[in-house]
């Protein structure tokens, strides 16, 4: 396979897990390839806006039947909810992805939990490039990630660490996914595997890194073909600006605080309610967004404006302080625009991302369940150190002053497919 031109990018997840790989796929039509990137139905009008081909990952109304599950965002139960869904639909993924690989010689590039990936590499021998977009997607024992119910991990030396993590793994992790994934690979010919989250999710070709290495340092127990790079960050499109009815909010006073708990989150009413209280405990005001409208008071106070959607990047400058579940999308975009930001995690990546922000001095992070005051006590505290608006600002400039990461993300898939024979994987 010398020579590729078909990039295939199977990207899982919300808009925070989607977009980066639009901008990458951007960064390689630029470069004359032709991509596809696989995403659930609700992102086919932009995919196909940004210029490339769509494929669809998960329709719309199993996205509407996943995001409105209660367990997706628990603690515990969240990562094991959606791989339900995704088992239901492997091997037909597979099938269809197979027939986009066999049409011509094709690179893949997949995010974490694009499992399928690794499977055609193994079957077709097709270069793969595994794109992590935040750095708890490592199992990391030398710097464990901060996980719901397992922060007390960060206090054990290496080797605990890693002894718990493999306990969990074997005993959790791989008895969810394994059986689907081995059941697939018996079909094909392929032997079993284990350890799927730690080993084998990552290609043995090429391990991206969507982060810089001074948000996480590269450990020695990451895979040894790990190459960090920068934030993919979508900017705005020209059409895509803050509303009028937004903008009208935003000129008529103070800088407010914004307030989302995500995208896909659909049971968000404590954390906006909280988030509203604690912003009014401190006169501030308020712009919500998610598309949940249910989620928000009937009426709304005066001091609060609510918007389905609005681009992060153009908002963000504008505001005071961000207060977010801590997406990994959602960090970056307010660290480029120099604001500090609350991080209110639910599950997955977030905490560690919350962790992560803190250890830098432009966040600080509380639990969904704590009281007011600690909410008001964090908000205060971001507000009104002239530290932490140094370091917001310092951060700002370093993250304007690296190199595109979409185009570094780029330059690696780009050596993948030049280089790359049939079967070198």
């Amino acid at each position: 396979m010398a020579g590729a031109r078909h990039i295939l990018i199977l990207a899982a997840g919300s808009a925070g897990d989607v977009y980066p790989f639009i901008v990458v796929g951007q960064a390689l039509l630029r470069r004359g390839y032709d991509v596809t990137l696989v995403a659930s139905d609700n992102f086919r009008e932009r995919v196909e806006r940004a210029g490339m081909a769509f494929a669809s990952g998960l329709g719309q109304a199993e996205l509407d039947e996943l995001v409105h599950d209660p367990d997706l965002w628990h603690p515990q139960k969240g990562f094991f909810t959606i791989w339900k869904k995704m088992a239901r639909h492997f091997a037909p993924s597979y099938a269809r992805q197979l027939a986009l690989v066999d049409q011509r010689p094709t690179v893949v590039v997949a995010s974490t939990l694009a499992l399928t990936g690794r499977i055609l590499q193994e079957t077709r021998g097709v270069p793969l490039a595994t794109v992590h977009l935040a750095p708890s997607c490592f199992f990391s024992a030398c710097d464990p990630a901060a996980r719901a119910g397992l922060e007390w991990l960060a206090r054990m030396p290496p080797w605990g660490v890693r002894a718990v993590l493999g306990l969990i793994e074997r005993l959790v992790l791989d008895p969810a996914v394994r059986p689907e994934i081995n059941r697939l690979r018996a079909t094909l010919g392929l032997a079993p595997v284990r350890r799927v989250m730690s080993h084998w999710l990552h290609s043995p070709r090429r391990v991206i890194c969507a982060f810089p290495d001074w948000f996480a340092a590269p450990q020695p127990d990451w895979p040894p073909n790990t190459v960090c790079t920068g934030f993919p960050r979508m900017p705005a499109a020209p059409d895509d600006a803050p509303g009028d009815a937004l903008r009208r909010f935003l000129d008529a006073g103070p800088a407010p605080i914004a307030v989302t708990p995500g995208s896909a989150m659909a049971h968000g009413r404590a954390f906006i309610d909280r988030a509203i209280a604690a912003a009014g405990a401190l006169q501030q005001r308020v712009v919500v967004i998610t598309p949940f409208r249910d989620q928000l008071p009937a009426v709304l106070p005066a001091f609060v404006h609510h918007v389905p959607y609005a681009p992060f990047d153009a908002l963000a400058p504008r505001v005071a302080v961000f207060v977010h579940h801590g997406g990994i999308g959602t960090s970056a975009a307010v660290m480029a625009a120099g604001r500090p930001q609350l991080v209110v995690p639910f599950s997955y990546d977030q905490p560690d991302n919350g962790m992560r922000l803190a250890r830098l001095g432009v966040g600080a992070m509380v639990k969904p369940d704590a009281p007011l005051d600690a909410w008001t006590a964090a908000l205060s505290g971001l507000l009104n150190r002239p530290q932490v608006a140094a370091a917001c600002a310092a951060l700002a400039a370093r993250l304007a002053a690296e190199r595109a990461p979409a185009e570094q993300i780029a330059d690696l898939v780009e050596e993948l497919a030049v280089t790359a024979l049939r079967g070198a994987d």
